[in-house]
């Protein structure tokens, strides 16, 4: 029995998202990516007569496939990943559903890009045939690649001359807001409209482990910070080498069981980082401006294995840690150990979001190149970013932090890895408690700016003033294996220094927290 199927994608999810400068919008633009294969794809099949779907069934019984030799008409294969694969066994139906999918997207959410991919002529029981299944479900991901090349939809008004023009997005203002009294385009009133409903959702995810007693901030300023110190971490993280997991599927079980045990493991991980702020919320709350229980980080995607939340500047790389820590140590369904790679970018507050979120997507794609060269490890990336920035990662490092060939960053780090050396991040952690909490070895902030200045300097400069630093008792922290590093202030291997990093994360780390003293 030959069955047709439909592959639906939303492409620059993350640009939509992010586009705003408002935490607000972001939370809408989040809830609406979040219903696209929810609520919108519930309503559009009603629309064609299909009656009401369980979009979740899949779920709960990963390895029955329904379509084949039962009365449905309709199938969900799995939905995860930022995109969803249905089966119809009847071809026309499959067009009028991608038809009205995609139409509610333009009334619903305008400004996403739907991609479409169908293929009316695959045999069902192909679906459970491990040597047919993968070249199938390839095919279909060709198609889908073929037609986002081919086709751009045109899904908001074009800006005229004679229309206004939308503060929040550039766009076209062709809606009137009344709160603000001013005009705005349908992207920005849609995402507005969502705000609500996006703090509810997320409020009802986490509800057994928030209490209804604890909550997240909806506005970017109202993470903590204190006066002279309103720097936000806007942290992305994205799980390691999942396109090739899925791609390793041999049948839809497979591919269902792998796409919900990840979703799970997210969740599960996130969970496990919000019972840690709320266990230490006594500490937060003395050294964060928080009230009414507010907690000093809000979520704003969590799909598959891709999460972006937004936290006090001083938290995010602890944050970032903990989630990543705790991802490892989930169990998914094909057996091999999860990692992921993470970035953090450390802006101002009133810093443009987007520019923030894209410096911290390449971090994260930074980290990964490390995290390529030694499987199963786990890799954070982070920039504080004092002023503004411009060009790659690799150039702004290239420009402000190197001296006479040599590089003040050692970042990325290992976070989790069975390797032990001076790039894990526990190193660079123990060395700054060195530096500032040991009362017998701590140093004094004018000396801690000093050897920073000396760094900067480079190596003649470095081992003048530990020179002097000796005659007074003070000494830098050992890295592992390189004991000559802490007379020179460099590792000769790699032409880099440990110090610099320490110095910078020394401010953006809680290492007097709990059990970190």
């Amino acid at each position: 029995m030959k069955i047709t199927a439909v592959l639906l994608e939303v492409a620059s999810i993350q640009k939509y998202v992010f586009s705003s400068n408002k935490l607000k919008e972001s939370l809408g633009a989040s809830y609406l990516i979040e219903n696209i294969f929810k609520y919108n794809l519930e309503t559009a099949l009603e629309e064609i007569s299909l009656g009401t779907v369980n979009l979740d069934e899949w779920r709960k019984s990963p390895g029955k496939v329904s379509i084949c030799g039962t009365d449905i008409e309709m199938e969900v294969g799995y939905i995860g990943g930022g995109n969803a694969m249905l089966f119809f066994k009847d071809a026309e139906t499959a067009v009028e559903l991608a038809k009205q999918w995609s139409k509610r997207l333009l009334i619903e959410a305008p400004g996403l890009m739907p991609s479409i991919a169908i293929n009316k002529n695959i045999e069902c029981a192909d679906l459970s045939d491990k040597d047919k299944f993968q070249p199938v479900i390839g095919n279909l991901f060709r198609i889908l690649s073929e037609n986002k090349y081919e086709n751009q939809p045109q899904t908001t008004l074009p800006r005229h001359g004679i229309t206004a023009e939308c503060s929040h997005t550039g766009l076209s203002g062709e809606c009137y807001d009344k709160d603000d009294n001013i005009y705005i385009s349908s992207v920005a009133k849609s995402k507005i409209a969502n705000v609500e409903k996006a703090k509810n959702e997320m409020k009802k995810k986490f509800r057994d482990v928030l209490k209804d007693k604890y909550d997240f901030p909806a506005e970017l300023d109202k993470l903590g910070q204190n006066e002279g110190d309103n720097y936000i971490s806007i942290v992305h993280i994205d799980g390691n080498g999942m396109g090739k997991r899925f791609q390793s599927c041999r049948t839809l079980e497979e591919i269902r069981n792998l796409s919900r045990a990840v979703h799970e493991a997210t969740e599960r991980s996130f969970i496990e980082l919000l019972g840690n702020i709320i266990q230490n919320y006594g500490y937060f709350e003395e050294n964060f401006r928080l009230s009414n229980n507010m907690l000093p980080i809000r979520p704003i995607i969590m799909g598959g294995d891709d999460v972006t939340f937004v936290s006090h500047g001083k938290l995010g790389v602890y944050f970032a840690e903990i989630f990543m820590k705790a991802f490892t140590g989930q169990k998914v369904s094909d057996k091999s150990r999860l990692s992921s790679c993470a970035g953090i970018a450390i802006t101002k507050t009133k810093y443009p979001f987007y520019r923030g979120y894209n410096l911290a997507e390449k971090l994260c794609s930074h980290a990964k190149k490390n995290a390529r060269e030694e499987e199963g490890s786990s890799w954070l990336d982070f920039h504080i970013a004092y002023g503004g920035f411009s060009g790659s990662i690799e150039d702004i490092r290239k420009k402000n932090y190197s001296v006479s060939e040599r590089n003040l960053c050692l970042r990325p780090y290992r976070v989790v890895s069975e390797k032990e050396d001076y790039q894990n991040l526990s190193e660079c952690i123990k060395g700054i408690r060195y530096l500032k909490i040991s009362d017998q070895t701590k140093w004094p902030n004018s000396k801690l700016s000093e050897l920073r200045e000396a760094l900067g300097l480079g190596i003649p400069a470095v081992r003048m003033f530990l020179k002097e630093m000796a005659y007074r008792g003070r000494f830098l922290p050992d890295v592992k294996n390189q004991p000559e590093c802490r007379e020179t202030g460099w590792i000769s291997d790699v032409n880099k220094t440990p110090y610099f990093d320490m110095l910078e994360l020394m401010e953006f780390y809680p290492v007097d927290l709990g059990g970190n003293k």
